[in-house]
């Protein structure tokens, strides 16, 4: 039994002086990628960066007629993927956007409106000096660089001593990447009123009418525009009457949760056979 645990006491010896930071390695490389798709730099060249300006046209979930195709050259396209266009139909709101990183920098947005017993198109654009940010993309990417941060804060030299020192780190790593996905993955619900009078609805032109509300939010892979009719209830409440969905994937989100999972799995396995043969360690 003694010799048992002396081997495990030696296994573990052996992947705090050696395998930890082979796994650190790995989760760096994966976090590098991952900051690929942000509209940050997190000490990488410049033209390395993936994100670049993308025309999109979103669609209905539930109403899809149509098909997707890429073009290797479009007005849209620079160092990166191509745009890709979206050509879609059935829909009673229609929008065009072009998204670049963490801003809708452009959109052309059609819906029909109902004026007293008719329907009416109802146009409206985003300011072309003011973009629509999607403040989710810059909270996911502020937590990636601080991911990135505690790492970097490791030199490579370091030797672990103890199962309690890489836990803290593991613990920060964690933390800060299951935040940043989930900043992605699991929007926060806002109120009608937070919609309302969000600066975003200020950039308008011409600014959408008293009884609708709009908003672009992200759902993991997806940018998601939701449009809202609205009424003012006789408690003077503001109450939603209906709701639009249009929708569109867009391939680096879906790349950058894939990655923040990834890492996430690193880090959890890593912490996982540590503290399986932390039972073993030798007390100083």
């Amino acid at each position: 039994m003694e010799e048992e645990a002396e081997v495990l006491r030696k296994e573990l010896k052996w992947i705090l002086e050696d395998q930890v930071h082979k796994v650190l390695q790995e989760v760096q490389h994966t976090l590098q990628e991952c900051s690929r798709r942000f509209p940050i730099r997190c000490g990488l060249d410049e033209n390395k960066s993936l994100v670049v300006p993308h025309r999109i046209l979103l669609s209905s979930p539930n109403n899809i007629i149509g098909y997707v195709r890429d073009h290797p050259v479009c007005s849209f396209w620079s160092i990166g993927w191509p745009c890709q266009h979206f050509h879609f139909g059935g829909s009673t709101i229609k929008c065009v956007v072009t998204l670049l990183g963490d801003s809708i920098c452009d959109a052309d947005i059609n819906f029909k409106h109902k004026q007293a017993k008719d329907h009416h198109n109802f146009k409206t654009t985003i300011n072309p000096e003011v973009s629509w940010k999607l403040q989710q993309i810059q909270d996911a990417g502020n937590y990636l660089v601080k991911a990135m941060f505690s790492l970097n804060q490791i030199d490579k030299d370091h030797v672990f001593h103890s199962a309690k020192e890489v836990f803290l780190l593991l613990d920060e790593l964690i933390s800060s990447l299951n935040q940043g996905r989930s900043c992605l993955a699991y929007p926060k619900r806002k109120s009608i009123e937070d919609i309302i009078y969000s600066r975003n609805m200020q950039i308008l032109v011409p600014p959408v009418p008293n009884d609708t509300a709009l908003s672009f939010y992200i759902h993991s892979s997806k940018l998601i525009m939701s449009l809202y009719s609205i009424n003012m209830s006789s408690q003077g409440r503001t109450e939603i009457t209906s709701r639009q969905q249009i929708e569109c994937t867009v391939q680096w989100l879906n790349e950058a949760v894939m990655l923040f999972t990834l890492a996430l799995q690193q880090c959890q396995q890593l912490k996982d056979k540590i503290s399986i043969l932390k039972q073993y360690e030798e007390v100083s």
